[in-house]
């Protein structure tokens, strides 16, 4: 599972919307969706902005990822 799947993931166990996100990370409700859903690859810097709006330490999408690989 890529690093774009493990984030829908997270999101959805933990009751998270993409509504929330998208607006700590200053992105429209349709990019966030494209990165849950796998449409658009997630950037170094996305990624970043993305771990500090819900409040996760860097290496945790990765690390999820290799767990449901």
């Amino acid at each position: 599972m890529g690093i774009e799947m493990a984030i829908r993931e997270y999101l959805v166990s933990h009751g998270i919307k993409q509504s929330f996100v998208a607006e700590k990370c200053g992105w429209s409700k349709q990019k966030i969706n494209s990165i849950a859903t796998g449409k658009q690859k997630i950037t170094a810097e996305e990624y970043g902005r993305l771990c500090n709006a819900i409040g996760l330490p860097y290496d945790y999408f990765y690390n999820a990822a290799e767990d449901l690989a």
